[in-house]
């Protein structure tokens, strides 16, 4: 038995479909663009476009994935691109462009798994589509890439109401921005599935608040890229600032606000804050910081890689996280972390050994967690030491594994539980 799965762009750099490829249980991905490098004429125009654009090409293709096995929706795929490159389009009008694109996608992946009698795991905003499309009795999978919308949703109202001042950047969150009858397609797919797959136990958690089988939703964590990510060779500690750093989508979600008060509770001089990220409104609320903050509101790959490595500790106090991939990349790069229970920091870490964990929306806890480094200036450099060390453990070769061990029992237990055809007719 195959599956064929589905998503748009290259998530998670395709690791789920070559991760089903390697086990010899891919039928297909469906996607909206993959750029087919293994074939010559894909290759000749490589060569005659600019670096950058080759790079992008590139960038939608990993050689552990053949272009045979790969289903696009080309026009679809470069009209949502478009869409969403373009300032001068309303957020509604991208909002509704990307969940066409992708209601597109899950009937195209449903279809094609009815008819060639394949399991169907489906990425979430795409699953409603693609279940409901799909014919088969044979197994439907959810990966369930944020926390369940209800609970998203619940968080996110409440934050709004303590933060009014934050409702431009909240409104806009997928869980709040899109119209009911959408937002209840986001619920339904969740009960439409047999099993689920998340990357941290707080997803599942929100699953099981919901009333999901706990037994049928398997954790499995993502991976980094470990070369990429790495600690440069640092000199002689100084006495100078305790240099922290913020990776992520500049908005309330992120707990921006809460990084922001808990600077200001700390020693004046006694820290610099550097911060990369995509801006969802204005960048006004960073002139309330007493300490001094750096904005890299578009921080190039290089200059992202810089700033993990010239930085002393990782702050990610998000209000819902279904994982934070950043996460990783910090403790990869060698730097502590300081996050929430809301996201992978429970899984990633191990408390006062590579980071601490906090309360979300708690800026005196994050402040304590940071004053901690401040008094204990000699606990930075084991504590990087062993960031890095158990980044390690977190590769995406074990994520790989997880997935396709994983599937490959779902599928054998349905093979096991399913009445023979024959008997059927008898």
């Amino acid at each position: 038995m195959k599956v064929v799965t589905v998503h748009r762009g290259q998530r998670d750099n395709f690791q789920l479909a070559r991760a089903l490829s390697d086990a010899g249980m891919l039928e297909s991905l469906v996607t909206d663009l993959y750029w087919p490098s293994d074939r010559s004429w894909a290759r000749t125009v490589e060569h005659v476009t600019p670096k950058r654009v080759a790079r992008a090409l590139r960038s939608r293709y990993t050689e552990s994935l053949p272009s045979s096995s790969v289903v696009t929706s080309w026009l679809s795929g470069l009209y949502c691109l478009a869409v969403s490159k373009l300032h001068s389009i309303s957020f509604e009008r991208r909002r509704d462009t990307i969940r066409r694109c992708d209601l597109a996608l899950g009937r195209r992946a449903g279809e094609l798994a009815s008819k060639r009698a394949a399991a169907l795991l489906s990425y979430s905003y795409y699953a409603h589509s693609g279940f409901s499309h799909y014919t088969s009795d044979l197994p439907r999978i959810l990966f369930q890439l944020h926390p369940h919308p209800m609970s998203v949703r619940q968080i996110l109202r409440k934050e709004r109401d303590i933060h009014p001042e934050c409702a431009g950047s909240l409104d806009k969150e997928w869980e709040l921005s899109l119209p009911e009858e959408d937002f209840a397609r986001l619920v339904q797919e969740c009960g439409m599935a047999q099993h689920w797959m998340v990357a941290s136990s707080f997803s599942k958690q929100t699953l099981v608040e919901n009333g999901l089988p706990p037994h049928r939703i398997h954790v499995i964590p993502y991976g980094t890229d470990l070369d990429t990510f790495r600690p440069r060779r640092r000199g002689p500690n100084g006495r100078g600032p305790l240099r922290l750093l913020f990776v992520g989508t500049l908005g309330q979600r992120k707990g921006i606000s809460y990084l922001l008060e808990a600077i200001n509770l700390l020693p004046p001089n006694s820290i610099e804050l550097t911060v990369c990220g995509r801006p969802v409104d204005n960048l006004d609320v960073f002139r309330e910081s007493r300490a001094p903050v750096r904005l890299r509101p578009n921080a190039s790959t290089d200059e992202l890689l810089e700033a993990y490595q010239t930085s002393d500790l990782f702050m990610f106090p998000s209000l819902a996280e279904g994982f934070g991939h950043v996460l990783l990349e910090a403790m990869a790069s060698g730097l502590p972390i300081i996050s929430t229970t809301r996201t992978a920091a429970p899984d990633l870490i191990r408390e006062g050994r590579e980071g601490f964990v906090a309360q979300p929306g708690d800026s005196v806890q994050l402040a304590k967690c940071v004053e901690y480094f401040l008094q204990h200036p000699e606990r930075l450099d084991p504590m990087r030491e062993a960031a890095r060390q158990r980044a390690e453990h977190f590769t995406w070769e074990r994520f790989r594994t997880g997935v396709a061990r994983t599937v490959a029992t779902i599928l054998e237990q349905s093979e096991t539980n399913r009445v023979p055809h024959a008997c059927l007719k008898s």
